[in-house]
């Protein structure tokens, strides 16, 4: 599997290997099976992204820090770092026959596929929708697998999604 792994994505050592399915475990039930796994990072493989992502974040930084002084800074940074958590930090997702999980330095995340309606499919990302019927769908509106542009990793997380979600109709 980690001969697969193409250019803006980390290989898995064998330990790393073995501590997410060790994570998974615990997370879903023992003898789940892991149908895929990998690590990107966004922040670093998208560079014209960052550049203006960073540009962007340090001008809304600077008018929290003016309009509301320290507080405001403080809170601004809290309110981007925790969001953008997938994008800024190197994220492993690990797609397995309950759901899928992240797993980075900030956040830790798990859900089941019952949880999703739906997913869309991007150049860079596979945006999974959340059932809009509960709070949780209406505020977040779900996960957001990267995948760095690789067309094969993509080809692997779609032939996974489309076994539990359906496409989502844009008509």
């Amino acid at each position: 599997m980690s001969e697969d792994r193409n250019r803006g994505e980390s290989r898995l050592s064998d330990e790393e290997r073995a501590e997410v399915r060790r994570e998974a475990r615990l997370l879903f039930d023992v003898d789940d099976e892991i149908l895929l796994e990998y690590e990107v990072h966004p922040l670093v493989s998208r560079r014209s992204t960052t550049t203006r992502l960073a540009i962007l974040v340090m001008v809304a930084y600077t008018g929290a820090y003016f309009l509301f002084g320290v507080v405001g800074l403080l809170l601004s940074v809290l309110f981007t770092i925790f969001p953008g958590a997938p994008y800024i930090f190197p994220t492993r997702y690990v797609l397995t026959r309950k759901g899928m999980h992240l797993i980075n330095w900030v956040a830790r995340d798990k859900n089941r596929w019952s949880s999703f309606d739906a997913y869309e499919v991007y150049p860079d990302a596979v945006q999974l929708y959340f059932n809009r019927r509960s709070l949780r769908g209406w505020i977040l509106r779900g996960n957001i697998l990267y995948f760095n542009e690789d067309e094969e990793t993509q080809q692997r997380i779609v032939d996974v999604l489309s076994t539990y979600l359906d496409p989502v109709d844009r008509e």
